[in-house]
Order: structure tokens, then sequence, then C-alpha cells
């Protein structure tokens, strides 16, 4: 798709940073340079201390499309996926993309790839693919076996690039973002929000994409795998045991025209 063509729905790009600021100028600017025309992005960043803040208004400056703001707290990755979406105000049918602050699109073609993927399929949703900075893990990841309905209890494989229609997403139940104690969770939102969403899709509506789509940033010690790894493995545990949802046999709403 070219900077001058339009699709029958529009991209919501939401980007979660925590400590960043040696990346998210980088994230921004892939954003920047997509060849895709029909994106708005929101941005949102934690107080952490440092500059990430800063540098994604800097990085941002002059894209009317972007919406950079800063917490008054620490809202972490879960809450700050729902009050991104929420902010957005993306319509049912447009699609949602999710990107963290210390990573940033592989080529400026992703969303295309994205977008014929959508229309070419009559998908739901998709996931990955990325490649990785880390020479121990190249990336490039397996879609789930055809036919797969016991999602939580195989291998977790819904890995990024991560990306769904809106209307899916207000399917799931919001009592589910949270842990036993009502909080949201802090890491672990990935499961949270694809879990259900794979579940009522199944399969067929649930498009693996091979091509890699996303530079999976290993460089940050910050990131949530690295100094919340117990909680991410108390998190995956508690998803993992909650109720499948139903199998949905047709979207909640109708194609646009």
């Amino acid at each position: 798709m070219s900077k001058a063509s339009k699709s029958e729905f529009n991209f919501t790009i939401v980007v979660n940073c925590g400590p960043c600021e040696q990346y998210i100028e980088k994230c921004i600017s892939s954003i920047r340079d997509q060849d895709c025309v029909n994106w708005t992005a929101v941005v949102t960043a934690d107080p952490c201390g440092d500059n990430t803040y800063e540098r994604a208004l800097a990085a941002a400056a002059g894209e009317s499309r972007i919406d950079v703001r800063q917490n008054n707290r620490q809202c972490f990755a879960m809450e700050n996926l729902v009050r991104g979406i929420e902010r957005s105000r993306a319509a049912k049918n447009d699609v949602i993309v999710v990107l963290d602050g210390d990573d940033w699109f592989a080529s400026p073609g992703a969303l295309r790839t994205i977008h014929r993927v959508y229309r070419s399929t009559g998908c739901w949703m998709t996931y990955g693919s990325w490649l990785s900075n880390n020479p121990e893990m190249p990336g490039l990841w397996p879609a789930y076996p055809e036919g797969t309905e016991n999602f939580r209890q195989i291998r977790w494989l819904a890995t990024a690039l991560r990306t769904w229609k809106r209307w899916l997403w207000d399917l799931v139940d919001r009592d589910d973002f949270r842990d036993e104690e009502g909080r949201y969770f802090r890491v672990g939102e990935d499961m949270a929000a694809m879990f259900p969403m794979l579940e009522m899709s199944g399969t067929d509506r649930a498009r693996h994409i091979p091509e890699p789509l996303m530079l999976y940033n290993h460089s940050n010690p910050a990131g949530a795998a690295k100094i919340w790894r117990e909680d991410l493995r108390r998190t995956a545990r508690l998803i993992r045991s909650r109720p499948y949802y139903e199998r949905l046999c047709a979207p909640v709403v109708a194609p646009a025209a």
C-alpha cells in the first residue's frame, strides 16, 4: 500500500514505555517511516526517573498522528494498554497494533504487510513475527497448529507483533486483566490479552505472519522479562488457569464497506 492509498480500516499503534530513553526515538521513527498512511499512535510513558517522555515528545514533534502523554504514576503494561486503547478512540473495525517503546518496526512496510493479511484472509487478529538483536533468541516463531483450541495448555506462540480488531478486544472481560486482588497485571499483558481473543477467533481467524515485522530489542536492562521474571511466571500460571472463552461464529460488527 503506497503513501497515497487508502484502507477500509485504520491502524492504531499503542506504544507502552517503561524506562527506554535510549530506544524510544528509534521506535517512533520506525512508526513515522511506515509507507502506510492510515495510522495513528498513542504513546504512554510511565514516570521512571529517566528522559523517555521528553525524548518521545521530541521524536514525535510535527507529527499530528502521534499523541504522547506521561502518567502521573507507574501504571505498567496492562493498565497502559487498556487506557491507551480507550484514549485512541479507535473504531470497532480498526486494528490495534502493540509496540513496546524499546522495540521498533523491522521495516517501513510492516503495516502494509499486516494490512495485506487482514484484507486477504478476513482474519480478526494476527501474531508474529520478530527478529532479535540477541543471537540466542533469533525469533521467527512458528504458528499454532491448525485447529488448536487449548491455547492455554500448550507452548506460548502468540508473540509480537500482536494485532487485533478493536471489536474483538472489547469482548474480553476486563476482570481477566487483573490479579486475584483486583490489580491490573504488572507484566504478562500479552497473555492476558491474547488468550481470550485466540479462543474466540480460533486458528482460522487468528493468523500468523511469518515475515519479520518487528525488532525485539533485548539490549534494555530494564526489560520486564529481566527485572520481573518471577512475577511474570506467577502471572502466566494464573492466566493459564482461567476459563476458556467460547469460540465466535461471526464478528460482532459488520465489515466496513
